[in-house]
C-alpha cells in the first residue's frame, strides 16, 4: 500500500489563449491552402489557453535541434529542483528521507536524468533508487504512479517522490505542415507536477492524507506500434498520432478497463471519480461513451484540457490534484486513474480518497 501525502504543480511563466495560438498557425500555414483547412480544429479542440516556457513567438521560430534540447535541459532542472523541495515541504519530509526517485518526461533528452541533478541539490542519497521514465509518453505519470507503488511494497517505511515535466513548446516543428503536426499544435502545452508518496509502516501513512494507491496495472496491444510516438528526425522530435487511434480506443477501452477492475477485485459501480488523461477531445468523448461517464465524472478533465492543453505525462496528476482542490471529495470514494500512451497501451491505478 502507499499514501499519497502531497501534490504540487509547475505552470509556465507564458500563457496564451488558443485564439492567440490560431493567428500564429494561420501565418505559419499562409502559403498552404490544404494545411490552412484544419484550421477549425483549434476551435474544437476544447482547449481555451495553455503555458509556454518560451515566449510564444519562439515556439513558432524554433533554434535549431541541439539549442532548443538545451534549453529544455536548463527548464528541466531548475523545474524539478524548484517542484521537488517545494512538494517536500509541503509534505513535511526532508529530502534525505527520499528513498526512490521517480522522473518522467519525453518531450526532450538528457543524461543523466532531471532526477540527478534534483537529488544532488536537496541532498538525497546516498542510497537513493532513481528510476528515468523516458518514452512511455502520455501514459507516463500512470506508469511512475506504478513504480512508485512496487517500491513502497517492498520498503513499506520508505518515501517516493514522482517528478513530470514536459515541455511540449520546445518541440515544436515549423518545417512539418503535416494534419499531424497541425492537429497535435492545437492540443499540447508544457507544464510539471510533483507528488509525494510514503509505505504503510511510514508514520505520515497514519489517518492518510490525500488518497491511498490500492492497485494498479497495465495493457500492451500488440500491432499497434504506429498509433502515437515521436520519430526522431534531424530538426528535432516529430509527433505521430494515427487517425486510427480514436476508433482502436473506442473498440478496446471498455474491456480493459473491466479487465482492471475485476482483477483488483472492485466493480464498476463502485468506482466514483474519474482521473482520466484528456489526449484529446475525441479521445473524452470517445472514453465517456464506452465507459458511460456524465459530464460530472469528465468535469476535472476538461477543466484541466481547457486551461493547459495536453502535458503529456503531467496531464492526468493535474487532473488528480484538480479533483483534491475542488473539494467534495468522500473518504472512501473510488477513483480510476486512466492513461493511454504509445506501445501502444493503457496505463491504469486505483485510489481511495482519504
Amino acid at each position: 500500500m502507499a499514501t499519497l501525502v502531497a501534490i504540487e504543480r509547475f505552470v509556465p511563466p507564458y500563457r496564451y489563449t488558443q485564439e492567440e495560438l490560431s493567428n500564429y498557425v494561420e501565418e505559419w500555414l499562409a502559403d498552404d491552402a490544404a494545411a490552412r483547412r484544419l484550421l477549425s480544429v483549434y476551435a474544437s479542440a476544447g482547449v481555451a489557453s495553455r503555458g509556454s516556457v518560451v515566449p510564444i513567438d519562439e515556439v513558432f521560430h524554433p533554434a535549431s535541434f541541439e539549442e532548443q534540447n538545451d534549453r529544455y535541459r536548463e527548464v528541466q532542472i531548475q523545474t524539478g529542483i524548484r517542484l521537488a523541495r517545494s512538494v517536500l515541504t509541503r509534505a513535511e519530509i526532508s529530502a534525505a528521507d527520499v528513498g526512490l526517485i521517480v522522473s518522467v518526461s519525453c518531450t526532450g533528452f538528457m543524461i543523466p536524468a532531471v532526477d540527478a541533478y534534483v537529488a544532488d541539490e536537496l541532498g538525497m542519497g546516498p542510497r537513493l533508487v532513481r528510476i528515468p521514465i523516458t518514452e512511455a509518453g502520455c501514459a507516463g505519470g500512470v506508469v511512475a504512479l506504478a513504480r512508485a507503488r512496487d517500491y513502497l511494497a517492498a520498503h513499506p517505511s520508505e518515501v517516493a517522490l514522482i517528478l513530470a515535466v514536459e515541455l511540449a513548446s520546445l518541440t515544436f516543428q515549423r518545417w512539418d505542415r503535416s494534419a499531424t503536426n497541425v492537429v497535435s499544435t492545437a492540443l499540447f502545452g508544457d507544464g510539471g507536477a510533483a507528488l509525494v508518496l510514503v509505505g504503510g509502516d511510514h508514520p505520515r501513512s497514519r489517518g492518510c492524507a490525500l488518497a491511498r494507491l490500492e492497485a494498479a496495472g497495465s495493457v500492451f496491444f500488440p500491432g499497434t506500434m504506429h498509433l502515437m510516438g515521436f520519430r526522431l528526425r534531424n530538426q528535432g522530435l516529430q509527433i505521430v498520432l494515427d487517425r486510427a487511434l480514436a476508433p482502436f480506443v473506442r473498440r478496446e477501452i471498455a474491456g480493459a478497463v473491466g479487465a482492471f477492475l475485476e482483477a483488483s477485485a472492485v466493480s464498476r459501480q463502485q468506482v466514483t471519480r474519474f482521473v482520466l488523461h484528456p489526449g484529446g477531445r475525441r479521445v473524452i468523448e470517445v472514453m465517456a461513451e464506452r465507459l458511460r461517464l456524465s459530464q460530472d465524472d469528465l468535469a476535472a478533465t476538461q477543466r484541466v484540457l481547457a486551461q493547459h492543453g495536453n502535458m503529456s505525462s503531467v496531464t492526468v496528476l493535474f487532473v488528480l490534484d484538480e479533483i483534491l482542490r475542488s473539494g467534495g471529495v468522500r473518504c472512501g470514494e473510488k477513483g480510476l486513474v486512466a492513461a493511454l500512451g504509445p506501445g501502444f497501451g493503457a496505463e491504469f491505478a486505483l485510489l481511495e480518497f482519504c
